[in-house]
């Protein structure tokens, strides 16, 4: 069984039943674990096979970033990959587009990362790399790594259109890349798209859960004050 669960925003409680109750789960976080160690993923693991893609949230602090890339669980991040899970393809692309970076249907200002640090002041750089906010920013190498491979679902934090800040490129990678279903996060809402398209897509909201066919388990309202 694989389910695709939101933006938990470092809480994960809400994922216990469904990952206690069931047998052989693979559970998948599309983005914002804002994590402040690793103890919250070796906890859940005894229970599920966990992967998932990083979000914006997961480089606002040094420990969030701390907590996915130095520590072993950098491996489950399915950012430029295409894993098979289960038997199924799956294909990540984790972060944020940002202005500074590339907003598109906007050029790139920067290629790659190292494009990045060739450009900026010595001051900017950050562990030999991009700033630690850029660490979750999305560059157009990151769909160029995607886009011949194959793959049967596409997990990504931003979201494609039709989402009224989504974004076309998304779409365009899917279809090269033969996917029939888009899983999304970073916008809180759910939501099953109705489109045209040759693929469904799926937006897995705030703290909220969904199997492999978009149906929701469950479904979660941001009453946040902050998002």
């Amino acid at each position: 069984m694989i389910l695709f669960a939101g933006d938990p925003h470092g809480n994960y409680e809400h994922l216990y039943p469904f990952v206690q109750e069931n047998d052989n789960v693979a559970l998948i976080i599309l983005g914002d674990l804002q994590l402040s160690s690793p103890d919250e993923l070796e906890k859940l693991a005894q229970y599920c096979d966990i992967w998932f893609i990083h979000g914006n949230h997961d480089s606002k602090t040094i420990a969030a970033f701390d907590a996915i890339w130095e520590s072993k669980w950098k491996y489950r991040n399915l950012h430029n990959r295409v894993e098979t899970i289960q038997g199924v393809r799956i294909a990540g692309l984790g972060g944020v587009f940002r202005g500074q970076i590339w907003m598109p249907p906007n050029r790139p200002m920067f290629f790659d990362p190292i494009h990045y640090c060739q450009y900026s002041p010595q001051e900017k750089i950050w562990r030999g790399g991009v700033p630690l906010r850029h660490r979750t920013s999305i560059f157009p190498s990151d769909i160029e790594i995607l886009e011949n491979q194959q793959a049967d679902i596409l997990i990504c934090h931003e979201a494609p259109k039709p989402h009224p800040m989504g974004f076309q490129v998304i779409n365009v990678l899917a279809e090269k890349m033969g996917v029939r279903h888009i899983f999304h996060g970073h916008h809180h809402d759910n939501v099953i798209y109705n489109t045209a398209y040759p693929y469904k897509i799926t937006n897995v909201g705030f703290r909220s859960l969904a199997d492999i066919n978009g149906n929701y388990l469950l479904k979660t309202i941001d009453d946040r004050e902050e998002r």
